[in-house]
């Protein structure tokens, strides 16, 4: 091969890898989203369910007194928002269930330090969170995922939405 040949052939392969690097993000959040968390130790701590202006919410905090996920309903929007506590953006939230694992787009807010997805009320997805079998798991790129028993409080916020 001449210089010109090798020259072409490396911009072709650096265009190439350029193009397909989302794509291998992509390929990323779906490898975490495909882990199996059946068997992975629970994150110590406990939901507690409160009745808030305009809806209701479930927080898993943990032995410190510290938040580290909350789930909300809106029920004017009837929305169920999916809010992991995190100092670090992330553009999607994986959510692996017993039966099903999606993920989420999510929003950075950084005052409140949350990572947020939302989901509509009637969204199944929120009955296989619900209903799975004994816990849940929240991933995200750049944070160890967050494996949480699945209680009757995350249940309550979604029929407060479906009400």
């Amino acid at each position: 091969m001449n210089g010109v040949n090798v020259n072409k052939a490396a911009l072709v392969a650096l265009a190439g890898a350029i193009a397909l690097g989302p794509l291998n993000v992509q390929a990323a959040t779906a490898q975490v989203a495909a882990a199996d968390f059946g068997y992975a130790p629970v994150t110590s701590g406990s939901w507690i369910y409160r009745a808030v202006p305009g809806g209701s919410e479930a927080s898993f905090v943990d032995g410190s007194g510290s938040a580290r996920m909350i789930v909300g309903c809106g029920r004017v929007t009837r929305l169920v928002t999916l809010s992991r506590i995190s100092a670090a953006p992330a553009s999607s939230i994986s959510i692996w269930a017993s039966s099903a694992t999606r993920a989420l787009p999510s929003r950075f807010d950084a005052n409140a330090r949350r990572v947020i997805a939302q989901l509509g009320a009637s969204d199944a997805f929120l009955d296989s969170i619900v209903f799975s079998r004994g816990r849940f798991a929240v991933s995200m790129p750049g944070s160890p995922p967050l494996v949480l028993p699945a209680g009757t409080e995350i249940a309550h916020v979604v029929e407060d939405c479906r009400a």
